[in-house]
């Protein structure tokens, strides 16, 4: 077979790479969805970002190890590092993932993201990142790829042979230079065979870690970051983030205001969407304050974006004075809707 592609889906949730790149795999199932509806409720954010100037994050938290190492439970999953392809002619890449593909793997390549011209990067700094392969077309050399591009979407496009040998081999030089960490390469097979009902146990559990702005995720493994707010202690972090752009805050590392915006909205929109599952299957009765409730969190999220994306490109100062309201606003009434989705859920 000269060109393959394999079977993609559009991600529910798009914030960051990893739930862009699983989720794409997995999402279209149907099998998967009681496992995607029990999970993605918990949020964290960085705490000390104006203290020691790190970026700060905003995203869903599903406990330790990275979602990209082994989180997801349908995917089947191998990962490499550049130590382990070193005996790989650079010019044998193209074939050696053209291969993995054709046999069902989707490829997630540790790469320069800077030598390839979709990117926001191009021809600008080094930026280490994975760049996601479902397919390939030998004649044309192409590669079919999953990435956010240059305006910030995250879309599917052709990367040719040539910039992707360009971007292993930046890396390749990179790594020998020092000048940044193998973060390595994965392989994931979709493995439809794995059962994973409806869990209300563990929804219930991560409803009430949000509540608390605590995690109790994974810590037979790994003690929680105390660099780390979860929950409904976000909006105060975020609060600060927003209070330091508009003050010009010499301390504010690399910034990612939209970005923060985006997984905020994604947030409220899954809840909105889980509700609407639970009571599709029967799980929680219809209660109009609850999903009404959730529903307009989400408008009124995703309107806060839109605001702040105009305000990017037109400056508009009233924004942090809306941004002060709705965090507020949020952390009001959140709290309310999600006691009564837990009364509803415990029946």
């Amino acid at each position: 077979m000269n060109a393959v592609q394999l079977p993609l889906s559009n991600p529910p949730l798009k914030g960051f790479l990893r739930w862009g790149y699983t989720l794409s795999i997995t999402s279209g199932h149907a099998v998967t969805i009681p496992w995607f509806y029990s999970n993605f409720i918990q949020l964290s954010c960085t705490k000390k970002f104006l203290e020691d100037g790190r970026q700060c994050y905003v995203d869903f938290f599903r406990g330790q190890p990275n979602e990209l190492n082994f989180n997801n439970p349908f995917l089947l999953t191998c990962n490499v590092n550049y130590t382990f392809l070193e005996n790989l002619a650079l010019d044998d890449w193209p074939k050696f993932f053209a291969d993995q593909i054709r046999n069902g793997y989707y490829c997630i390549v540790f790469l320069d993201e800077s030598k390839l011209s979709p990117a926001a990067c191009y021809q600008q700094e080094p930026f280490p990142h994975h760049l996601f392969l479902y397919g390939f077309n030998l004649e044309e050399r192409v590669f079919y790829a999953s990435m956010f591009d240059h305006t910030g979407v995250y879309r599917n496009l052709e990367i040719s042979f040539e910039e992707f040998l360009d971007a292993v081999n930046s890396m390749k030089k990179l790594l020998k230079e020092g000048q940044t960490s193998d973060h390595h390469t994965y392989f994931y097979k979709y493995e439809p065979e794995f059962h994973y009902p409806f869990d209300k146990v563990a929804v219930i559990d991560q409803l009430r870690d949000y509540l608390n702005g605590e995690t109790r995720l994974n810590r037979i493994n790994y003690n929680p970051d105390e660099n780390e707010a979860f929950g409904i202690r976000v909006y105060d972090y975020l609060q600060m983030y927003y209070d330091a752009v508009e003050q010009n805050d010499p301390r504010l590392g690399m910034r990612n205001d939209v970005r923060h915006l985006h997984l905020l909205w994604e947030h409220k929109k899954m809840m909105s969407d889980r509700i609407e599952y639970l009571v599709t299957e029967g799980i929680i009765p219809y209660d109009e304050e609850l999903a009404e409730g959730y529903k307009d969190l989400a408008k009124r999220a995703m309107k806060l974006r839109d605001q702040y994306i105009r305000h990017e490109i037109r400056e508009d100062k009233e924004v942090f004075e809306r941004l002060r309201l709705r965090f507020n606003q949020f952390r009001d009434e959140e709290p309310v809707l999600l006691q009564k989705l837990i009364a509803l859920l415990e029946g």
